[in-house]
């Protein structure tokens, strides 16, 4: 199809955090490249915020925890996004077991009539690979392969690689007074949802103090009952550190903010895509993971990777949900010094690093 193609598309991606921030980028240059294409996304209730920094596109909660939960709930959220559209080309971004019944309940729904569908090709088998060491090469990135699924529908599309598509917003007072102190803000997102993705919390202290000790504002992200209390617990020994969610702010509101941060610092996760959609550096330190399975922040520079290079047993998984085979965490052992200089490589300074 040639831009400016019309028709109406809709494409699924259910979770994770970071995967749905992924789908942004390509939103955005859909809108751009095909201006008269009606573009849908079934998503999650909390990826509501992020799809409304991309205007023009719509948005359909799978609310996947009740009224969508299990067979049944599958089949009312097929119904649903039939109503909207019988004739909607679909393209599957997840691959998983409850994306595929959806696309089946779809093409039921709408028979006879031919469901245009595409499904994302993960490249599982080059993952594997990748893991056992049999191969040693940047693999194809989730935005590339969500570019090419459209493509199969008859969207092709350049996404550029380069940091940013959130339309900044004015922040509240309350919130700009925060920023206005110091040398500027600095990010802080010490979390991961696995213990072999995640740097030690008394090394990542280290740095935060470090960094504090050169003069800037840290501002700590976090999710959860337990990651907040560890946050607060830091927050003491960090005068005048914002524990973000303290804040009581939505999504979005969040996404503004970090926007103002001069760089963020954060493990291979979700605040990591979530930075980069809002234009902003990062420092990401990556453990039993790596940068080549594609899930490097869209627009973010290899320069800006921290992560132990001389261990031959990265990556040790791909999502990093497996325990360390050597059982010590190596690729832990990096020194927080190497992380603080990683940081102020990107921000401005007048003296030597403390």
């Amino acid at each position: 199809m040639e831009a400016g193609s019309g028709g109406h598309l809709v494409l699924v991606r259910l979770s994770a955090l970071g995967d749905v921030v992924m789908v942004l980028p390509l939103l955005q240059a859909l809108r751009v490249q095909y201006p008269n294409l009606r573009l849908s996304l079934v998503s999650q209730p909390f990826a509501e915020d992020l799809v409304s920094t991309v205007p023009g596109v719509e948005f359909m909660p799978a609310r996947v925890r009740d009224r969508h939960r299990g067979i049944r709930g599958i089949w009312r959220l097929a119904r649903s996004i039939c109503r909207v559209d019988r004739t909607a080309r679909v393209a599957d971004l997840h691959q998983v077991l409850r994306s595929r019944i959806l696309l089946l309940f779809i093409r039921i729904l709408r028979f006879p009539r031919w469901v245009q569908a595409a499904t994302i090709r993960k490249g599982r088998r080059e993952k594997r690979l990748l893991v056992r060491g049999a191969i040693h090469r940047q693999l194809e990135h989730s935005v590339e392969r969500y570019a090419e699924v459209v493509a199969r529908l008859g969207y092709p599309v350049e996404i550029p690689y380069r940091l940013g598509g959130l339309p900044l917003r004015p922040l509240p007072e309350s919130l700009e007074s925060l920023l206005h102190t110091g040398k500027g803000a600095i990010g802080i997102a010490p979390f991961a949802k696995h213990r072999a993705k995640m740097y030690p919390t008394a090394r990542m202290l280290e740095v935060a103090q470090s960094l504090q000790r050169n003069g800037y504002r840290l501002f700590l992200y976090g999710g959860g009952a337990q990651e907040v209390a560890t946050l607060q617990e830091w927050a003491r020994v960090l005068p005048g550190a914002v524990v973000v969610p303290g804040l009581g702010l939505r999504l979005g509101q969040e996404l503004q903010l970090m926007a103002r941060m001069q760089v963020v610092v954060s493990m291979d996760s979700a605040n990591m895509h979530l930075a980069s959609w809002a234009g902003v550096p990062v420092v990401s330190i990556w453990l039993a993971t790596h940068p080549n399975a594609g899930f490097l922040g869209w627009g973010q520079s290899l320069a800006n990777v921290v992560a132990r290079r001389d261990l031959d047993c990265r990556p040790c998984s791909i999502f990093g949900n497996k325990p360390c085979k050597r059982g010590d965490y190596a690729c832990g052992d990096i020194a927080p010094v190497v992380v603080v200089e990683r940081v102020m490589g990107n921000v401005k300074r007048d003296k030597p690093i403390e």
